[in-house]
């Protein structure tokens, strides 16, 4: 004969049949691009194809559980960030702590503290132009239209500079020049593309 006991607290009272046991498989971890922290607003992350969506913890990992070892593609969808995909091969990942980083860019809703210094534009032609890159020359500093044609580029430790912005979407190329100042945001306005 065996007897039973069940945890009690002064909350309640979890029963062995209540015990949910789970094997975690691997964990995404979410980075902000502009603040080298966690994400703000909204985000959820699922597996393609799936459907299956991770928990979060209270440390901000995004959680994916007894799954079979091979590879998976997450997909990120956060509120102030653009979607991202990436696979994720859990072989390669270190069996003690199967932790997958992946960056988040702002978008142009991202709301950006006062007093950052941004360079904003719209790139259309009849319609806006999505998915459309656009990086400073001479710089590791880009970033992609949103669906309205509308893209934000950030910057740190400039004071006062020149720039060329180089704007591509599958063959067509255009140059931007634009004045950044610290502090200032630079409205480039609509930039009619190609």
């Amino acid at each position: 004969m065996a007897l039973v006991t069940p945890y009690m607290t002064e909350k309640f009272i979890a029963y062995i049949s209540d015990v949910v046991t789970t094997n975690l498989t691997f964990a995404v971890w979410l980075t902000d691009e502009y603040t080298q922290q966690a994400p703000i607003g909204g985000v959820q992350a699922m597996l393609k194809g799936s459907g299956m969506k991770a928990q979060m913890n209270l440390s901000g990992y995004f959680l994916f559980t007894d799954l079979a070892a091979g590879a998976y593609t997450v997909c990120i969808e956060p509120e102030f960030y653009f979607p991202v995909e990436e696979t994720v091969d859990t072989t390669l990942l270190d069996p003690k702590k199967p932790v997958f980083q992946i960056v988040l860019k702002p978008t142009p809703r991202y709301p950006f503290p006062a007093n950052t210094t941004l360079l904003r534009g719209v790139l259309k032609n009849s319609v806006p132009i999505a998915d459309a890159g656009v990086k400073v020359t001479g710089k590791t500093i880009s970033t992609v239209t949103d669906y309205r044609g509308e893209f934000v580029l950030y910057f740190k430790g400039i004071k006062k500079e020149a720039i060329i912005v180089f704007i591509q979407k599958g063959s067509d190329t255009k140059s931007v020049g634009a004045i950044i100042e610290e502090g200032k945001t630079v409205a480039t306005g609509i930039i009619h593309f190609p």
